[in-house]
């Protein structure tokens, strides 16, 4: 972590629980990634961290892959791609729909 721009990726597929010491680690792990202009990605999150993720809404100052390898891939991707990717929707999601 002391180096510019650290590219991380957290491998969450061992974590059965998800406390709020957890949390606070990821926060702080991601606060200091972003100092050095870096970022901190999670990868294959169980159901049971992803839930309490999206109930604190700290899902949201994360990018979350399936695959610890689709999150490394992810730092090698221009900017656009991961932009494009990033709201590509999903089964379940709304689809707004434009006036024309």
């Amino acid at each position: 972590m002391n180096m510019d721009r650290p590219c991380i990726v957290l491998n969450c597929s061992r974590v059965r629980e998800m406390d709020s010491h957890a949390i606070h680690m990821l926060l702080c792990c991601l606060e200091e990634a972003m100092k050095r202009n870096g970022d901190v990605k999670l990868a294959a999150l169980t159901d049971s961290a992803r839930e309490i993720l999206e109930l604190t809404r700290v899902d949201r100052l994360f990018e979350i892959y399936d695959s610890e390898a689709n999150a490394v891939d992810s730092f090698f991707r221009p900017h656009f791609e991961q932009a494009i990717y990033a709201h590509v929707p999903q089964q379940g999601d709304e689809i707004a729909e434009s006036a024309a």
